[in-house]
């Protein structure tokens, strides 16, 4: 076919002629185009999952006025339980105490040192302060003395506990000697 049959082709049929130009033309257009739609799209979905999460933050926020003084009054009530390791006087009063409620009779309580904040723990630094406790007494005071420090005031953590018969002048026969590792929840 030559130029002068494509154009009298043309002059017979314009619809056709116009309609497989226009043919051609959408599908040079797709074909450039199609890397635009992949793009088009990886733009959607990073928007529709933006959307998602700006839709949770809204829905999770409705409380959030409660739940920040919720979590406040739970960091006081944890600070108000912290024992200071630099105390030394008041810590070793906490056990004097339990004693004369109890009963038992302690033999020795010392504080050892305490051990550093973790790093990333934040501001507050909390750390393990270790106490090395011996008590003797008969096993319901022992109990007693273990239960209090336990579900006592203080958040602590038994790391040994080491019961013995007591044996010594005057002492009776269901007497124990108890060797205990405790570490309390605290501040340097």
């Amino acid at each position: 076919m030559t130029g002068a049959d494509l154009k009298a082709m043309a002059k017979k049929q314009p619809i056709g002629v116009a309609c497989g130009l226009i043919a051609i033309a959408c599908g040079v257009m797709l074909y450039l185009g199609s890397d635009t739609v992949d793009e088009r799209k990886s733009v959607y979905d990073e928007r529709a999952k933006t959307d998602k999460a700006i839709l949770a933050n809204v829905a999770n926020s409705k409380d959030l006025q409660q739940q920040t003084e919720a979590v406040q009054h739970a960091v006081k009530d944890l600070e108000g339980r912290l024992i200071r390791g630099s105390q030394l006087a008041i810590n070793l009063q906490y056990f004097y105490r339990l004693e004369s409620d109890t009963g038992v009779k302690m033999t020795d309580v010392h504080q050892g040192g305490a051990g550093q904040p973790r790093s990333g723990s934040g501001k507050a630094g909390y750390t393990a302060i270790p106490f090395a406790v011996n008590i003797q007494g008969n096993f319901k005071q022992v109990l007693d003395f273990i239960q209090r420090v336990e579900n006592g005031p203080r958040i602590a953590r038994f790391n040994s506990v080491s019961f013995q018969k007591a044996v010594g002048e005057g002492l009776g026969p269901d007497v124990f000697s108890v060797s205990m590792g405790i570490e309390f929840l605290g501040t340097p």
